[in-house]
């Protein structure tokens, strides 16, 4: 792929901060292992929780061995290079030697030009937990365990990876999403569907996409890698239990396709609006639940799940979004559930699409109280939902308000157009279709251009409302230089509102980015 393609491009911003960081975290011991072989290596921990890729036959049927997964992934030369890890003294470089690998190198090949361009190594240690998981009996607990472990190592590695079962991967991925805040490093999720030790295994390919892509790239989320594509991890849901493309992203397209090419989409590539440190938040609320509306169901059923110690609820309904209006008892139980405080967020059981107010039984709900879910999976909406509750400081109030926002790209935000403002995304869409702007790359330099010019003028008017917006739409970061000085705080004559919130959102220096 030439040099110049837009799906291989990688904001200096982005590069440089991981780089620099990264080499300060290095624990360097005394051995001969020159500077400029750590330069060309990235580290990623690898978290095995259990599930399918590591677990081997008994008896005919599968099952977890603990302690053995180390040793089949350093037959397989596609995942280990021992060759260049004694040439290099890697495990006398590395505390945890029995448990670190590392990658072969990239051929020069246009397929991996990108990779080869790099130059880099990956290298990655394994962390296994004790006992192992099948990831039905996963929990909250555990998910609190994998936040805190990616916190304790987060200032030690470039990215990580989690292996899981793929059962409830979904609602893993979507959980660590929400639970990882301020997140400048990829979190990826993989696992399998035939364990890794044999013969044919989708395992080796989606354990090594997962650890070229968490090595070479900076996209700061929660993903989910499987079958050559990387999905938002708050975006997936389970489809196919006998096929190795498990699963479906259905209303947002893969972050990365990892075909003969290597493509990048950039532009959906979901970045913190803070400069906050990394935190995880791991007080997750276990008292939410998941209810599917079905004809004829009772008020009695209703009232039943409703019942306190239930504070929260996914009400999965009709199409987009709609429940039985000619019941009035069903719409007396919620909308006696949500005054006495428990959160119901209104989730289409339709694979795609989104819930809409186009349907007098769809404002039926909404006139209960029912909180609109947008185009969010179940498994997001679980997660949001328990993390939300989970910030008890909050009031009722304003635990609704963040269930109504897009957090981390959960849900598409839908703009109203009734009027221009400068916080609606389709004026930008308006100006790209008038100068004909139809191409990625065209389009983002239609928002490159305009999207200072418009926080310029919210900044001097103390719009903070509009800069959160633009914050939110375009993940940009305020900050006062920037390219021949253009800057809110420069072409806002410094507002003291906007120099007030630039400190608090974490644009306090450095350049502007967008």
């Amino acid at each position: 792929m030439a040099d110049g393609d837009s799906s291989f491009r990688i904001s200096p911003s982005a590069s440089s901060s991981c780089s620099s960081g990264c080499r300060r975290s290095r624990r360097w011991s005394q051995v001969s292992r020159s500077w400029s072989e750590s330069e060309r290596e990235a580290r990623v921990l690898v978290i095995n929780t259990g599930g399918t890729i590591g677990m081997v036959y008994e008896d005919n049927v599968l099952t977890t061995e603990p302690h053995t997964f180390v040793g089949h992934l350093k037959k397989l030369p596609m995942l280990h290079d021992q060759a260049y890890a004694e040439r290099t003294q890697l495990f006398a470089y590395h505390k945890d030697a029995g448990s670190t690998l590392v990658l072969p190198s990239v051929a020069p090949e246009a397929s991996h030009d990108f990779l080869w361009r790099q130059d880099k190594r990956v290298v990655y240690t394994l962390l296994e937990y004790d006992p192992l998981l099948d990831s039905c009996n996963m929990t909250t607990d555990d998910w609190a365990k994998i936040a805190k472990d990616i916190k304790e190592h987060y200032e030690d590695y470039d990215g990580f990876v989690v292996l899981h079962g793929t059962d409830t991967m979904a609602y893993t991925a979507s959980a660590l999403s929400f639970m990882c805040e301020h997140q400048g490093k990829p979190v990826i999720l993989t696992g399998s569907q035939v364990p890794i030790s044999e013969m044919r295994s989708d395992g080796r390919d989606n354990l090594l996409g997962a650890l070229l892509i968490a090595g070479h790239f900076v996209i700061p989320e929660v993903g989910l890698y499987f079958h050559h594509k990387l999905y938002r991890g708050n975006r997936v849901t389970k489809v196919d239990s006998g096929r190795f493309k498990a699963f479906l992203s259905p209303n947002l397209p893969p972050l990365i396709n990892a075909e003969v090419n290597i493509t990048v989409s950039w532009d959906m590539v979901w970045r913190p609006n803070t400069m906050h440190k990394f935190r995880v938040h791991t007080n997750l609320n276990r008292n939410v639940g998941l209810l599917r509306l079905f004809p004829g169901i009772t008020s009695d059923t209703i009232r039943a799940f409703l019942q306190p110690p239930m504070q929260g609820i996914v009400l999965e309904t009709y199409g987009t979004g709609n429940a039985p209006d000619k019941r009035p008892d069903l719409l007396e139980e919620l909308r006696a559930a949500t005054d006495r405080g428990v959160l119901i967020i209104n989730c289409t059981q339709c694979l795609c699409g989104s819930v809409s107010e186009s349907y007098a039984t769809g404002k039926a709900l909404l006139h209960c109280g029912v909180i609109p879910g947008g185009d969010m999976t179940p498994e997001a909406a679980l997660a949001k939902l328990s993390y939300v509750l989970g910030k008890s400081e909050l009031s009722i109030k304003q635990q609704k308000e963040i269930l109504h926002e897009n957090l981390r790209g959960e849900m598409t935000t839908v703009y109203s157009a009734s009027k221009f403002s400068l916080r609606d995304s389709s004026f930008l869409c308006l100006v790209a279709n008038a100068i004909g702007a139809n191409r990625t790359e065209e389009l983002e330099g239609v928002r490159d251009a305009l999207v200072p010019v418009l926080a310029c003028a919210a900044a001097k008017t103390g719009d903070l409302e509009t800069l959160r917006s633009l914050q939110r739409m375009h993940g940009c970061q305020w900050r006062y230089g920037g390219p021949r000085g253009l800057g809110p705080s420069r072409c806002g004559f410094g507002s003291s509102n906007w120099l007030q919130w630039s400190k608090s959102s974490g644009s306090g220096k450095g350049s502007w980015s967008v």
